[in-house]
């Protein structure tokens, strides 16, 4: 582990220093008790051997004789107090150091089984719950970000650790919570991306990154913005669910001045981004406390002319799924057999063949994913044709197509019927390379006919149609806390 600007807990670092500096300190002392006995044993043992030597010589042998009784006596004792010393201290020493480190290990024991048990709760709370964050400026994708404590310091790792279980100290002295059941996320501070610094939400919630692939003028900006509000208009009372819009500022927020725009019948800002632009909204039911962070990622159309520039979005590896729209114009035999009766230059068509646009999505995910061509990218797509507006169109693929395919082969579904019109539709008119992949490669593939506008640009104001089921069918086939069943009559 990285290591952090906080003070090491005591049983992971001083708990062994004083132990370590009691069993010395103790050995220490019977080491200074058997140097004492002995330099007593010579002492006395060097007395000894000047009086009995005073006796041999008749020298005051009648009072060196009793002299020599004393410190023989004397050595008999300094020499028993050795004996005993040097046997019996080390053995009282080495039976004392047992207990301490016996009674050591039961409370490290406790104390680690405490840690293991918190470390792994916290982690499989996460595990469990999906909880993650992806950064909206270098688009990487974190468990958990770095906590920028009141004082400055970056904690990378603020979980259970060496550096505290609940709670850990910062070198300034403030108390840490180091869970989100004690409440890491609600404690003051703020949350950046480890990566870039980017300043980010708070660290509890589920991050549901989808990004929006589609070539020039497929209407991708048109459909992310429209969708978020009829999503911020209906959430709550078609669907139950709680939303909130979280600005972001990493490529600049538009999305205010875009639904001004669509509102008065004026078309939102072009994308000119080559980099992953994050419009990011929570949406989640009520009295859920991890929140569900929807990220709708768009990406100016004429990025995907270039493998390359493709290859830099770090977040098609993290994706959850992906919203492919597709312009009916950019079918070409289509786009041929109207051309004569509408004036198709209204709709701005984009002039991208969609499975150019495909491949290049697929090839990229394989590159960053190590998959080889064979192997099926397990994430769900949701195919929408745009431009559902276009005069004809219904009857082919909108809603009349689907009603009148679901009453001619008894099929109760829609959302069935939709893809079997929409499937026909793209045989018909050549395009069963791109269905082809699409089946082939995907884990499952959803398609829906919408128009993010209602009509062509004429002053009034655009109301889109068909714009949120996509949306809201990706973020059910990914989150854990939805469950819109009721709305699509079945188990998705």
């Amino acid at each position: 582990m990285q290591k952090q600007p906080a003070e090491i807990n005591y049983f992971f670092k001083d708990g062994y220093k004083e132990f370590g500096k009691t069993f010395l300190a103790t050995f220490r002392r019977c080491g200074t008790v058997i140097a004492d006995c002995w330099d007593s044993v010579c002492c006395h043992f060097g007395e000894l051997g000047e009086n009995a030597l005073a006796v041999i010589k008749l020298d005051g042998a009648f009072v060196g004789f009793f002299k020599a009784i004393g410190f023989a006596f004397m050595f008999g004792l300094s020499l028993g107090r050795l004996i005993v010393s040097a046997i019996l201290t080390p053995v009282i020493c080495f039976a004392l150091s047992i207990v301490q480190t016996v009674v050591l290990v039961i409370f490290m024991g406790l104390f680690y089984f405490l840690y293991s048990v918190v470390f792994l709760a916290d982690w499989l709370y996460r595990c469990i719950k999906r909880i993650s964050t992806s950064c909206p400026n270098c688009q990487e994708k974190y468990a958990l970000p770095t906590y920028v404590c009141e004082c400055g310091a970056k904690h990378t790792k603020l979980v259970p650790s060496r550096y505290g279980v609940f709670k850990r100290k910062c070198l300034c002295g403030r108390k840490l919570r180091t869970t989100f059941f004690n409440g890491r996320h609600k404690q003051p501070g703020s949350w950046i991306c480890p990566k870039c610094g980017y300043e980010l939400g708070g660290p509890l919630q589920v991050d549901i990154p989808i990004p929006v692939v589609g070539g020039p003028s497929s209407g991708k900006t048109c459909f992310i913005n429209m969708a978020i509000t009829q999503l911020e208009k209906h959430a709550k009372e078609k669907y139950g669910l709680e939303f909130k819009y979280k600005p972001n500022d990493a490529l600049g927020d538009d999305y205010e001045a875009n639904k001004r725009n669509m509102l008065n019948g004026r078309l939102p800002l072009k994308t000119n981004d080559t980099r992953l632009k994050y419009y990011q909204f929570y949406l989640t039911p009520k009295r859920v406390k991890v929140k569900n962070l929807v990220s709708l990622c768009d990406v100016a159309g004429e990025a995907y002319e270039s493998n390359d520039e493709i290859g830099k979005q770090l977040g098609y590896k993290y994706a959850n799924a992906f919203l492919m729209i597709v312009d009916p114009l950019s079918v070409r035999d289509y786009r041929d057999e109207i051309k004569g009766e509408i004036d198709i230059s209204l709709y701005k068509a984009s002039i991208r063949d969609m499975d150019e646009v495909l491949n290049t999505l697929i090839l990229i995910l394989e590159n960053m994913k190590c998959l080889t061509a064979k192997t099926m990218i397990k994430t769900d797509v949701c195919v929408v044709f745009a431009k559902g507006d276009i005069p004809g169109l219904d009857d082919k693929i909108g809603m009349s197509a689907i009603q009148r395919y679901m009453q001619e082969n008894n099929v109760r579904s829609k959302y069935d019927a939709a893809n079997a019109v929409c499937e026909n539709f793209l045989r018909q008119y050549s395009e069963e390379n791109f269905l082809n992949s699409l089946k082939s490669k995907f884990k499952s593939v959803q398609f829906f006919t919408s128009s993010a506008l209602g009509h062509v640009q004429n002053g009034e104001g655009f109301i889109g149609e068909g714009v949120e089921e996509p949306v809201l069918w990706l973020i059910d086939k990914v989150s854990l806390s939805i469950n819109l069943r009721s709305l699509w009559g079945k188990k998705i």
